[in-house]
Parts: C-alpha cells; sequence; structure tokens
C-alpha cells in the first residue's frame, strides 16, 4: 500500500498520473470531507485524468481518516491546511488546485487566502460556513461518537445527509465510508468542524468554484452563497445542483467532472 510520511503521520494516497503527461495542464489535490476517504474521489478522478481534461490527480486519506495515522496532537484547519502543503512537498509538486468537500472547503478557503503561492485555484464541494450553530453541532456529534460509535452515524447520514435524487447504492457507499473510520479520529476531524473559525474570504484572490446542493443539510445553499459573497476574488464561480444534497462526488459525479475540468481549464 502507498503511504507518504509527512511530519503528522502516515497518509495513504493514490497518484493518479494524466493520460498524457507531457501535455497535462494542472495537478489536482481533492481532499474528502467527514467521515469520508480518498475513494470519495474516485468516481471523477478517471475521466479528469483523461481527454479532454488531463490532469494529474492526488488523493489521500486526511490524517485521522481512512487507513492513514491518527493524529498524535489535536488537529485544526490550520494543521490539516499544513498536512495539504506536506503532501504537496513529499511527491514534488509546487503549485496545485485544491478540491476540497465538506470541513475541506474551509481548508480550501484558508489555503486560498494564505498560501496563494502554492495553491492556484480553489474548489470547493459543499463547503461549511463556520458559526456557532455549526460548532454546536459538532460538540454534540462527538459525544454521540463516545456513546455509540460510528454505528450511529452509519444509520443517520446516509439518508439524512443525500438528496432525494440519491440511490440506494450511493448511500451503501456512505455507509461503508462512515463505517471505515477509526472512531477517535472521526472525533478528532468532527473537533476541527467545532473549532473552526471564518477564514479571511476577503483576501482570497486566487480563482475559486463553490458548488452547492439545493437539498444539502450539511452546508445549506444559503451558506454557500454567504461564502460566495465574502469571497475577495474577482474570478468566482457558483454552481447549484439541483435534488443534491452534500455527497458531491457520489451524488452527481458526471456533474463534478464537467463542472471541476471546465473551471480548472478555464482558469489556469
Amino acid at each position: 500500500m502507498p503511504f507518504l510520511e509527512i511530519p503528522s503521520g502516515s497518509v495513504f494516497y493514490k497518484d493518479s498520473p494524466a493520460s498524457e503527461p507531457s501535455s497535462s495542464k494542472a495537478t489536482l489535490v481533492l481532499h474528502h470531507g467527514l467521515g469520508s476517504t480518498h475513494n470519495y474521489h474516485q468516481s471523477i478522478v478517471p475521466a479528469l485524468t483523461a481527454a479532454p481534461y488531463n490532469f494529474r490527480c492526488v488523493t489521500y486519506d486526511a490524517i485521522s481518516s481512512g487507513v492513514s495515522s491518527l493524529s498524535t496532537a489535536p488537529q485544526s484547519i490550520e494543521t490539516v491546511a499544513e498536512d495539504v502543503t506536506a503532501v504537496m512537498d513529499t511527491l514534488k509538486i509546487q503549485k496545485a488546485v485544491f478540491v476540497g468537500h465538506s470541513f475541506a472547503g474551509i481548508v480550501a478557503a484558508h489555503l486560498a487566502a494564505t498560501k496563494s503561492d502554492r495553491i492556484i485555484a480553489a474548489v470547493m464541494l459543499g463547503p461549511v460556513l463556520p458559526s456557532g450553530d455549526v460548532a454546536k453541532v459538532f460538540e454534540d456529534r462527538i459525544q454521540k461518537i463516545k456513546e455509540e460509535g460510528m454505528e450511529a452515524m452509519a444509520e443517520t447520514i446516509p439518508t439524512g445527509a443525500t438528496g432525494s435524487k440519491s440511490s440506494s447504492l450511493q448511500r451503501a457507499f456512505i455507509r461503508q465510508l462512515l463505517l471505515s473510520q477509526d472512531p477517535k479520529g472521526y472525533q478528532s476531524l468532527c473537533a476541527v468542524v467545532q473549532g473552526a473559525k471564518i477564514p479571511d474570504y476577503d483576501k482570497v484572490k486566487i480563482p475559486t468554484l463553490i458548488i452547492a446542493g439545493d437539498e444539502d443539510k450539511s452546508a445549506p445553499l444559503s451558506g454557500c452563497e454567504e461564502i460566495q459573497r465574502r469571497i475577495g476574488s474577482k474570478s468566482k464561480q457558483f454552481k447549484v445542483v439541483e435534488k443534491m444534497g452534500h455527497w458531491h462526488c457520489i451524488e452527481a459525479p458526471e456533474v463534478m467532472i464537467e463542472s471541476i475540468g471546465e473551471f480548472v481549464n478555464g482558469s489556469v
């Protein structure tokens, strides 16, 4: 199994080369959300590495997720962002487009505001807008995991966080992603969301794309619209997908492929 050694631990990763590496226009670093793994993006990576897009795509299990190491120290948006650049450094990626889902949408905004020398464009899939209400939700979730384990999440999230067009197969995949998590790792990343501060959206000057689901209860459309309003970039795009919930790449992979592919081709 391929692992990268970075300061915070061992990271399981998949480096998918462009079909024509010599003419590849961009490298994408794709970061999954809470309760997920690198497999979240495997519905879109094969198409993004092939013509007409021809991108290199790097996916990985974040620290405290999947088969990567559990964090030995408290995590935060800042430490997760440091892991992103550490992965890039280890793979000798100087510049990349960052694609972040859910809480990694917060990471995307943080990187876009602070590391524009490395992150040249950012895609946010259902980005969470930090708030007191969000913090309380994740405080409660941490306690529930301590009492009931990951089964409690597997019984509710696949139906509660998906849209009306989601299939039973899609919900089964989400259930498996959740059950593959170590409860301690999941709690650690819940604490990341609980403690997240509002990024300096106004300092984001690189091209951005936000994709929101009109049935997303985890990152509601209103919050995504507010993030879009606050972003300082003059090159910012916003797309709403009807009848989609929070699990974008599982619920609507074809839309993600086209939207991300066209955005990157037009932005870098």
